[in-house]
């Protein structure tokens, strides 16, 4: 019998690159099955790149939204019915407030939560879960792999011989498509986990991917949910409000305004080719809480 592997595409290119070799080289001792846990804050340009990876190298994906009050924690949608207002991030802030460095619970409730859930009512228990994270990326290793059987295929563990992300970027420079954003955009829109000098230039290129949380900022910006309260207690941290998502206490709309008078250059790693590669930027001083052009699952980006 096959052993059964849940293979988590983010939608970023590392993943993408994962997902095509497993599909490729290990069809034949994998049953597996490939999802996407859409926020509803993803980039346009992602989940066009996430139908264009299926459709060009075959592999089935299923797409899925979480929903966090009913008992299957998730929804199935597909291209077409893809959340793209915030929807299913809205419906987590509804429950357990605004995320933040305090609190950091969206890529759990949006991502691991309804994938586990989808995971357990495909194979129940016994399956492994595949992470889209490189050789350059140890650091973002989960200290519970093994408990949670989680396999890192661009890492080790039998799989690839690793790959790094000069190489993932030559492997897609030779594709005839390949995911149509800057190394420091990801998928998210405006992942409150970037630095910001990142969140600057994002908003300086385009103010409106700041709509959603310059929303929630408003709506929800003095809700403090009660488990957010008992978390905190057990923390030994303080609520500061209005709550926000970004990090120093800082606002979407801190984070627009200054974004007008401010021009940072930085590098786009996704079209680094060589090790030796050198593109100028200006560095703030400031660093994102992790690497990796993605979200991923039980990784440390949470």
């Amino acid at each position: 019998m096959k052993r059964k592997l849940m293979v988590s595409f983010s939608g970023g290119e590392t993943s993408a690159f994962m997902s095509q070799w497993l599909w490729q080289h290990k069809s034949q001792e994998y049953e597996m099955q490939f999802v996407f846990a859409n926020t509803g804050e993803e980039r346009e340009e992602t989940l066009e790149f996430i139908q264009q990876c299926s459709d060009y190298f075959g592999f089935p994906v299923t797409w899925i939204e979480c929903e966090p009050e009913s008992k299957t924690k998730y929804t199935i949608v597909d291209f077409f019915t893809a959340s793209r207002r915030g929807e299913p991030f809205e419906k987590v802030i509804r429950k357990y407030g605004i995320p933040n460095i305090a609190l950091p619970h969206c890529s759990r409730e949006l991502k691991e939560v309804p994938i586990t859930a989808f995971s357990k009512k495909i194979f129940r228990k016994h399956y492994s879960t595949a992470i889209g994270i490189r050789s350059d990326e140890v650091d973002r290793i989960s200290p519970y792999a093994q408990k949670k059987k989680l396999i890192y295929p661009l890492i080790s563990g039998g799989f690839h011989p690793g790959v790094n992300k000069v190489e993932v970027n030559l492997f897609w420079s030779k594709m005839p498509f390949r995911l149509r954003l800057k190394g420091y955009e990801g998928n998210c829109k405006w992942c409150w986990k970037k630095s910001l000098r990142k969140l600057l230039r994002i908003a300086k290129d385009d103010p409106a991917a700041f709509d959603f949380p310059l929303r929630m900022e408003k709506q929800f910006g003095n809700y403090i949910p009660p488990n957010r309260v008992s978390l905190l207690q057990q923390k030994g941290k303080s609520i500061a409000l209005p709550i926000t998502f970004f990090r120093n206490h800082i606002s979407a709309e801190e984070i627009l305004l200054s974004a007008r008078s401010a021009n940072p250059i930085i590098r786009d790693d996704n079209r680094i080719y060589t090790q030796q590669t050198t593109i100028p930027f200006i560095d703030f001083g400031d660093t994102d809480f992790v690497g990796g052009d993605s979200c991923e699952i039980f990784s440390d980006c949470r």
